[in-house]
């Protein structure tokens, strides 16, 4: 389906009434109904256009409706308000539901009442997301259920603590970078898309705890159609600078963040795969601690996902044989291609979280292409390691 931008910079108010824009001709059909098209672009800037002139410091907002699905006189899509040309920022989004009634559409959107309610009703909406799309009261406490938005086990990085759009409040954006470079799920829940007129659009996943979480960026995403179950730790994508909604980007990363239906939830002193995030003095400052130990940003590559709550993960054990080396290279990746960050003397004792394949070392333990990675995320070869007695064999990467 083809999408409809429409730029207008009429006052908020009067885009209650009739809006006022200047529309990019849409393809024919049922799906493209102009009336359909106007009564959400209406409600999405009533409801969410204040946001969004705030996140974007912009007076004139572009806007994109995508229905996707329609049984008889019911319809349900995603809507968009684009984000400006040259600001890092994640687009202000929202699920619609569109009944007509007397021939006039009546538009809901996501994080409101109404929009629960005629989720319970709607052919175009099945149990699961029924279930899914129920309002659910604000979520009190630091836990929040989320892992980080990587393998189990293993260190990425953060640019720091960040508003949606930069120094835009509340801080519920974290960019995050580093590993393999592969963005999962932070929890199980059903993902959507938006501005799919882009080969890679832009991937949310709404939670069964009552949160939301943005993935923006990416690349190679998932192929599972809109509304699909998707599991935690499931890849969505990889990092990347993509801008299928509009915007900024300066490296290859993933901007992610959290909300609560519409609304964005501050991460400070939320516990987010297993850190505690703070807040800096300034946007893209802050760390994340756990157990006394503080992350700031741009260190590579320590921040190990400790996953989204419950039991501490176990892992095997391995002692370290350096042979005629003093001691052994521990690496960011699984290969003597990627850098040293540090080392294991001989007979020190490691943790391993998983195994990877990589490149070929020799060592006292033969010849061999896996590689142990660590809970930190350094990887040491397997040819140096030998697994200690009664402990299970690593899963793999």
């Amino acid at each position: 389906m083809s999408p409809l931008w429409l730029r207008s910079g009429v006052a908020l108010g009067t885009l209650l009434g009739a809006l006022a824009v200047a529309a990019v001709p849409a393809q024919a059909g049922p799906a493209d109904d102009t009336a359909l098209r106007r009564t959400v672009e209406s409600t999405l800037v009533a409801e969410r256009g204040a946001q969004a002139r705030a996140a974007y410091a912009s007076t004139a907002l572009e806007t994109m409706v995508e229905p996707s699905r329609r049984s008889g006189a019911w319809v349900f899509g995603g809507a968009v308000i684009r984000v400006p040309d040259g600001v890092e920022a994640s687009p202000v989004t929202a699920l619609f539901l569109a009944h007509r009634v007397a021939g006039r559409w009546r538009v809901t959107l996501e994080g409101t009442p109404e929009f629960g309610a005629a989720a319970q009703v709607a052919p175009v909406v099945d149990a699961g997301e029924r279930a899914l799309f129920a309002v659910r009261p604000a979520l009190a406490g630091t836990a929040t259920g989320l892992a980080l938005p990587w393998a189990q086990g293993a260190g990425w990085a953060h640019w720091g603590v960040h508003g949606d759009s930069g120094t835009s409040r509340p801080y519920n954006a974290i960019d995050f970078y580093g590993g393999d470079g592969h963005v999962r799920a932070s929890r199980a829940g059903k993902i959507y898309r938006f501005c799919t007129s882009a080969r890679w659009p832009y991937i949310k996943v709404v939670h069964d705890n009552g949160y939301t979480t943005g993935y923006y960026h990416t690349v190679n995403q998932t192929t599972k159609p809109d509304g699909s179950d998707i599991a935690l730790g499931e890849q969505v994508g990889d990092i990347n600078t993509q801008l299928p909604c509009g915007g900024s980007a300066n490296g290859d990363h993933v901007h992610w963040t959290l909300w609560q239906g519409s609304t964005a939830v501050a991460v400070q002193g939320k516990d987010i795969g297993g850190w505690t995030w703070y807040e800096g003095s300034s946007a893209y400052q802050g760390y994340a601690e756990r157990n006394g130990t503080r992350i700031y940003g741009n260190t590579c590559c320590n921040l190990v996902n400790y996953g989204g709550g419950g039991p501490t993960p176990t892992y095997s054990t391995g002692t370290v044989n350096s042979g005629t080396y003093s001691s052994v290279n521990v690496r960011s990746g699984p290969g003597t291609s990627y850098g040293v960050i540090g080392s294991q003397a001989h007979n020190d004792v490691i943790q391993i979280a998983c195994t990877a394949s990589g490149g070929s070392v020799s060592g006292p333990y033969g010849t061999s292409t896996v590689w142990d990675r660590k809970p930190d995320g350094g990887y040491v070869s397997a040819a140096f390691v030998k697994l200690d007695a009664g402990q299970p064999v690593p899963p793999g990467c």
